[in-house]
């Protein structure tokens, strides 16, 4: 056995209902899955270890409901077996139905008087979050399978408040039999999987009507996709947003920095291309509603300076002018109209301003890597002024390390049909006999987005069970359809290679998204992804090809099937992804 192998042995071995710091936060017996044990075992180092940073980091104040739980409340729902099986047929009424019959079966008493307690003196939004067995793997995320809802904890009856959190973990515990997580389980030969729940206080403050942190975000230790040969797979990343972390893990925009260079962007230094890829709206809880909202900067831009003295270290006024526009420093006595400039959040000034979270950060990942045994996936929330850095998720990140991977073969011009420069991670796929295209003038032209990502589907189901490349605008997945196709995971099962076309003139940039369900979909499924800028040097889209070789359309007049030998090639060390077509 080697040494890595051992320690990954002992963090997997790891139970916190035997540490005495951790076992009063635990409700029955069981595991407590594997966000729970994962996010416990990571605040064991920290504490342990000899950095006061480290020591500082804040566990949200939380109670863990282990398995045994699950299995007892489950006996208690009649006629299960029969539900499980409706519900697998895909109706949305057999799902419903599912749901309806646990929301009516009992907690355990135990686990109400628990939760009665936890409820008692925890007045902020809570976080209802799956933690079932099988997240406590070391590849397979279950990422966006099952369900966390928010709650606003509002009101001052306590059972009212503790009737609303044992509806939402009866909810939870319903998705193991939805059919999302049941095909997931089966595409990987996983079996049956057991609930456990950690309920967490949401990281945040009140700032008015809405509840947010000032920022969050998702960590990796391993950046195997680097957007520029000059920084290091192992240097880390860190995606961040403003307000809550749920926009940095779906498929929005983001600032995305490496640890060892957080001046290198992803984008390059185009102001344009800067400001196409920065923040324009924010997630929150409303106090008003009790929704979890989406806001949108550019109304409530003045406002923040109240809640945020800093808000000028995320937030710029963009300015348009004739050629790439430009950035200005931003405070609330600016004027502008729409027409000359729109405030955004590029994060410019963040690591000048706050170090420390770089330097924290740099040590944090590092240290959970070494004690797993394995890279380390982290979601965070950090308020700057306080330096408050609190961990709310941590978990091996699996990555697929293809190596010996040759130099990219050279295939001559009217052959090469993408080329890609960055964000590109070692690996091949030769022989694949199809190729569908979303047409990215039709899908910009009509407006049509829900039905061509349909579509898609059809078309996925239609060649299945044989593997193609998709070529698509902007973001695969997104559900900003202005950013690109809102296409689901399982409508591109077949998918072995997603390249994504950067249109600039549309806006459909595309992004990797690091630490998004999208991105765990994609190492865990072995899917090869490079992104393509049309324009710009060492970047090839061939429309000539694509123009000129004949093809079949889909359902949509925007999806085009395409049959030849196609082949695609990537190198890591060099950044360079190529998609070739073989006579």
């Amino acid at each position: 056995m080697t040494a890595v192998q051992e320690v990954r042995d002992s963090y997997f071995a790891w139970a916190p209902s035997e540490d005495p710091e951790f076992a009063p936060l635990l409700i029955g017996g069981g595991s407590i899955g594997g966000k729970g044990r994962s996010l416990l075992f990571a605040f064991r180092v920290l504490w342990d270890s000899d950095n006061d940073a480290l020591k500082s980091v804040i566990l949200p104040r939380s109670r863990y409901i282990g398995t045994d739980v699950f299995e007892e409340f489950a006996s208690s729902v009649p006629n299960l077996g029969q539900l499980r099986a409706e519900a697998l047929s895909g109706s949305p009424d057999a799902a419903r139905r599912l749901e309806d019959e646990f929301l009516k079966a009992e907690l355990p008493s135990y686990v109400k008087s628990a939760l009665q307690s936890y409820l008692a003196e925890m007045r902020d939004p809570v976080i209802v979050r799956s933690s079932s067995l099988q997240e406590d793997s070391l590849k397979y995320s279950f990422a966006g399978k099952y369900m966390s809802p928010f709650l606003l904890n509002a009101g001052d009856s306590l059972s009212e408040r503790t009737e609303a959190v044992e509806r939402e973990i009866k909810r939870v515990y319903s998705r193991i039999y939805f059919p999302s997580a049941v095909t997931y389980r089966q595409k990987h030969g996983l079996g049956d999987d057991l609930m456990g729940i950690a309920l967490m206080r949401i990281s945040g403050r009140w700032r008015g009507r809405y509840y947010y942190p000032t920022t969050a975000g998702v960590g990796l230790s391993y950046n195997g996709r680097r957007w520029t040969t000059r920084i290091k797979r192992e240097d880390g990343l860190i995606r961040m947003v403003f307000g809550l972390g749920t926009m940095s893990t779906t498929r929005g925009y983001a600032r995305t920095y490496s640890l060892t260079n957080p001046y290198l962007r992803p984008e390059g230094s185009n102001s344009y291309n800067i400001m196409k890829h920065s923040q324009e709206r924010f997630n929150a809880i409303d106090r008003e509603t009790g929704a979890h909202v989406t806001i949108n900067v550019k109304d409530i831009w003045r406002d923040s300076f109240r809640c945020h003295p800093d808000f000028s270290t995320y937030a710029n006024l963009y300015l348009y002018d004739e050629e790439q526009g430009y950035f200005t420093p931003l405070d609330k006595a600016c004027i502008f109209s729409p027409a000359e400039g729109k405030v955004c959040m590029p994060f410019e000034s963040f690591p000048r301003a706050h170090k420390k979270f770089f330097e924290t950060m740099s040590k944090l990942m590092p240290l959970l890597q070494e004690k797993m045994g394995a890279y380390a996936d982290i979601e965070f929330a950090y308020e700057p002024l306080d330096h408050r850095l609190e961990l709310l998720q941590a978990r091996p990140l699996w990555i697929n390390e293809v190596h010996d991977i040759s130099a990219c073969p050279t295939y001559p011009e009217q052959d090469t049909l993408l080329r890609a420069d960055r964000m590109v991670t070692d690996g091949c796929s030769t022989d694949i006999g199809r190729l569908v295209l979303v047409d990215h003038k039709i899908y910009s032209e009509s407006g049509d987005f829900q039905n061509i990502a349909r579509s898609l589907g059809e078309m996925n189901n239609r060649l299945s069970p044989n593997k193609y490349i998709l070529v698509a605008p902007g973001r695969v997945g997104s559900s900003s359809p202005e950013l690109g196709v809102p296409v689901r995971y399982d409508e591109i099962t077949g998918v072995s290679c997603i390249v994504e076309v950067g249109i600039p003139r549309t806006g459909q940039m595309p992004e990797l998204s690091y630490g998004t369900h999208f991105f765990s979909d994609l190492e865990t499924d072995e899917v090869l992804y490079m992104p393509v800028f049309m324009g710009e040097s060492n970047n090839v889209f061939n429309e000539t090809w694509f123009e000129t070789t004949p093809f079949e359309y889909g359902d949509h007049k925007a999806i085009r099937l395409y049959h030849g030998n196609f082949q695609v090639y990537m190198n890591g060390d060099h950044n360079v992804g190529i998609v070739a077509c073989v006579p």
